[in-house]
């Protein structure tokens, strides 16, 4: 059986929460005072409503990952600093992106589950293991510097695919990669939509990790049954 998982709060999740290390940077950049409060939650509300990455723009599928979060990360900062009637230069904001997104490069900004060795080396037993996930060319590394990426036998990105979940063509590309039927793979993600369905659209037999209430374990075992 291969074992297909999603990448983020699956396996790995920040170290410190998103609305704080925007607003270190953002008042670093701009000597503005951003409550983290506030730009976690305009965090929250843009990524739940932007649109996919435009995969026809730039020259590659990491470009346009990259040009997404750009867009997206400008769109929290705006709508933070208009909250508390705050104004900042485009170019100090243009550089506040450059420095989070290479922050979120860096191993030491994600963190693993608890559990999350322990099922792997379970998990290699049963059989092959791959990532797929909506993310881009700094997941492999991210993986290899928390010391899982050894785990995987492919580490599948939107960024690879040029398209992301629940887009079953994400999910049609990993399998067609790794030469395997839909039948004979399983997926585990924590998003209902992306991951659930969406590999379920795929006709992949799959698990909605809710955290806290399930672990990587209780996946194990669907795994098993």
């Amino acid at each position: 059986m291969l074992i297909l998982l999603d990448s983020s709060f699956t396996l790995i999740k920040p170290s410190q929460p998103v609305g704080l290390v925007y607003a270190q940077y953002l008042n670093a950049s701009t000597d503005l005072d951003v409550d983290p409060a506030t730009i976690q939650t305009a965090f929250q509300s843009s990524f739940a409503r932007a649109p996919s990455p435009d995969y026809a723009l730039g020259s590659s599928g990491h470009v346009a990952e990259v040009s997404w979060w750009r867009s997206l990360v400008l769109q929290i900062f705006s709508e933070t600093l208009e909250k508390d009637s705050l104004a900042a230069p485009v170019a100090k904001l243009e550089d506040c992106f450059d420095s989070l997104f290479e922050h979120y490069a860096q191993p030491a900004s994600w963190t693993l589950y608890p559990e999350t060795v322990s099922f792997l080396k379970a998990a290699s037993e049963i059989g092959p293991l791959a990532v797929v996930s909506n993310f881009d060319d700094r997941l492999a590394p991210i993986l290899n510097g928390l010391g899982i990426g050894c785990f995987f036998r492919e580490i599948i990105t939107s960024a690879d695919a040029l398209a992301r979940k629940p887009d079953r063509k994400i999910f049609d590309f990993a399998l067609n990669k790794l030469n395997c039927s839909a039948e004979a793979a399983c997926f585990c993600g924590d998003s209902h939509e992306a991951d659930y369905l969406g590999a379920s659209s795929a006709g992949i037999r799959s698990f909605h990790l809710k955290r806290p209430a399930d672990t990587l374990i209780d996946f194990l075992d669907f795994c098993r049954s």
